[in-house]
């Protein structure tokens, strides 16, 4: 669980709407570290063409986490953007670890999510403590990939942590509940200023067995997302997140930012 989400805050910045324009590609590259600790790397080209949108990314291990533990990583979305609106229309992601892998597609169509296959299959019989994902919880749902592109619902900036994200990633349902805690000065190849910081709390909504220690670790913790705007478009990206973990803060820093 902890593994996924850490890949779903991998989010790759420029999702903007650039209709009657000619293609055009967008870089995010991350830094990712445990306590302090160079550990893996990210990075993200997203496509954008007229009210298309594509995003594929790769994820690995690297410095001392490959003295422990290999880990990579594919992950990819494409839909329509509407407005200022991303609509994802399929969602994938595979990545190995320790020599397991695992791989989820899921289908999406007008915010819902109609389809999702996962590997390993789901263990069956379930659990006795498993909570199973139902089918009124996948009627607005985003994918880990586009759903935190953001858009402030009101002219104060501060208004982008005052939401809810509901995510699904074919094999859980859990919802990000954002606050404001003030600005933060940011840089990345591609961008400097003031980020916007939310704390964020993961709050469990199903697809998780209830006497996960992990679910346990993260719903008595606080995770941080820092977002910059994207080149004047009025939509905002992460540049950084902050996941509390047992062993220490992981965190992931943009070190390119929505480079053309």
């Amino acid at each position: 669980m902890l593994r996924r989400l850490a890949a779903s805050a991998l989010v790759l910045a420029g999702l903007t709407s650039s209709a009657g324009a000619a293609p055009e590609v967008l870089t995010t590259t991350y830094a990712i570290s445990l306590i302090g600790l160079p550990v893996g790397r990210a990075s993200f080209a997203t496509t954008l063409d007229g009210p298309r949108y594509k995003v594929e990314g790769t994820l690995s291990s690297a410095g001392l986490a490959e003295l422990v533990s290999s880990t990579k990583g594919t992950s990819s979305v494409s839909g329509r953007i509407a407005g200022d609106r991303l609509f994802a229309e399929r969602y994938r992601l595979a990545y190995t670890s320790d020599a397991k892998s695992w791989s989820s597609d899921v289908r999406f169509r007008g915010g819902r999510a109609v389809s999702a296959s996962v590997a390993p299959p789901p263990r069956n019989p379930p659990h006795a403590d498993f909570l199973p994902v139902l089918p009124a919880q996948l009627a607005s749902v985003v994918d880990p990939l586009s759903g935190l592109m953001l858009k402030p619902a009101k002219a104060d900036p501060a208004s982008l942590c005052a939401r809810k994200v509901p995510f699904y990633d074919g094999w859980s349902r859990l919802d990000l509940a954002l606050s404001p805690n003030g600005l933060r000065d940011f840089s990345a190849d591609g961008f400097e200023g003031k980020a916007i910081v939310c704390n964020v709390r993961v709050q469990a909504v199903s697809g998780y067995r209830t006497s996960s220690n992990g679910i346990k670790y993260l719903s008595n913790r606080v995770l941080q997302i820092w977002f910059a705007p994207v080149r004047g478009s009025g939509i905002y990206a992460p540049v950084y997140v902050r996941i509390p973990t047992e062993v220490g803060p992981l965190s992931l820093t943009a070190t390119t930012f929505a480079k053309p």
